[in-house]
């Protein structure tokens, strides 16, 4: 796991359910049909939802952010028995890490992968003193409920998201 607070770099690492892998140009494709079949399966697709306008846009940022290496964002391909499951976004700053975006595939959902990954991440960021913090679709209920059961709390809100900020210990994660 890259982490440029530390000036310290690593490609992956290995936690009891899953391993993450640093995103490649070559993972854009999969990283693209990851977002748009979690959310087709959550039934948050709009009527009028343009594939090939997202994957353009997304495909444009994704790769901006695997090719900032010093930037503070990550990618990685969530790999589970070395079969590419999900992504992951995170941004590590002085103050905070922030989970800027989680999505497995379907048939990985609710097997306790998300909620190792954000565990792994709230212990990360208390050993580090830094907050943790994310931003979740108010139309995303699951997830939502996901993150308010590992103990994050909604610190503020836009027309479509709720800010929320999370325990200041692992030992504060409620299962």
């Amino acid at each position: 796991m890259r982490n440029a607070i530390a000036g310290s770099y690593t490609t992956c690492f290995t936690a009891r359910v899953y391993r993450l892998r640093v995103a490649t140009d070559a993972d854009i494709g999969f990283l693209a049909d990851v977002v748009i079949e979690a959310t087709r399966d959550q039934g948050r697709m709009p009527p009028d939802f343009d594939v090939l306008a997202f994957r353009t846009g997304f495909s444009r940022s994704t790769a901006q952010q695997i090719a900032d290496a010093a930037g503070p964002s990550t990618t990685y391909v969530i790999e589970v028995n070395d079969q590419a499951v999900g992504r992951l976004r995170v941004v590590r700053t002085q103050e905070q890490i922030e989970l800027a975006g989680i999505q497995l595939l379907p048939g990985h959902q609710s097997r306790g992968i998300g909620t190792e990954i954000i565990s792994d991440l709230i212990r990360e960021a208390s050993e580090a003193a830094r907050t943790m913090t994310l931003s979740v679709e108010k139309d995303n209920p699951r997830a939502e409920a996901l993150y308010r059961g590992l103990g994050f709390v909604t610190t503020d809100e836009t027309d479509k998201e709720f800010v929320m900020h999370g325990p200041a210990s692992p030992f504060e994660i409620r299962r």
